[in-house]
């Protein structure tokens, strides 16, 4: 017997689950790699330019087989729509895909009258595009093994709000948001659920480079996020917990956006 089919023990929110993220090695992709494995996930597939992080310490896959949680790491380039094969293919070897989180993205800070074609199209290929077609492949994964999964993106709040300083990265977020929509209409015949979480300002390495000049915004709890807290989000949107919400955003941002 095993120990969560014991009378009164504790089941994760995914069991059994085989969950994808992108973006995986470092900030929200690693919290969330984490945050799955602790609920239960029983393959998580860390797909990466990279398996180490901008963070310093041990790389997911190692954080994973800590947990006991079988981790397989997969060299993906999202701004190339055919790395995502390898991908679905690695998740195909524990029964197929899930959930599948689009964390991977860049941020870009410029003013608007100095972007050039070329700097709006990178931003636009890793930060939409990625998302478009990682969730592409995960709809084609799940509808191919008649799993009713779930697809989780990440936009942010300035996909919903506009910054002069960030004009590309709005865009590719905003994009997000309202593709994101259109995704949960598309996949909700095959019975997967589709959403997206707007992180605010989340204490990662990627926002700390950033920032190093510092930022104006006033966060209502007076604190910047954790990246295990949009990693809690994104649970919540795996788990049956929201077995009716799809089509949805959650914005975790601690107030921000409902001050500005």
């Amino acid at each position: 017997m095993n120990v969560t089919d014991q009378p009164g023990a504790r089941r994760g929110l995914l069991d059994g689950q085989v969950v994808v993220v992108t973006g995986g090695s470092s900030g929200i992709g690693r919290a969330t790699c984490v945050r799955v494995a602790e609920e239960g996930a029983a393959a998580v597939i860390v797909a990466d330019l990279a398996p180490e992080g901008r963070e310093s310490g041990a790389a997911t896959i190692d954080l994973l087989a800590e947990l006991g949680t079988t981790g397989r790491f997969v060299a993906t380039d999202v701004a190339d729509a055919g790395s995502f094969a390898a991908v679905v293919e690695a998740a195909d070897e524990f029964g197929g895909v899930d959930c599948w989180v689009n964390v991977a993205g860049i941020s870009d800070r410029v003013d608007f009258l100095d972007v050039d074609p070329e700097r709006l199209r990178r931003v636009m290929a890793v930060n939409f595009e990625g998302t478009f077609f990682g969730s592409q492949a995960a709809a084609r994964s799940m509808i191919g093994t008649g799993k009713r999964g779930t697809i989780i993106n990440i936009s942010s709040v300035g996909g919903m709000r506009g910054f002069a300083h960030a004009s590309t990265y709005s865009a590719s977020k905003g994009a997000v948001r309202s593709f994101t929509y259109a995704l949960a209409d598309a996949v909700a015949p095959h019975g997967i659920r589709a959403n997206v979480v707007h992180p605010g300002q989340v204490d990662t390495e990627m926002l700390r480079v950033e920032m190093r000049g510092g930022s104006p915004i006033r966060i209502p709890l007076g604190r910047k996020g954790q990246a295990q807290e949009i990693a809690n989000a994104v649970v919540f949107l795996a788990s049956d917990l929201s077995s009716y919400v799809s089509g949805e955003s959650l914005v975790v941002d601690g107030g921000y956006s409902a001050v500005i």
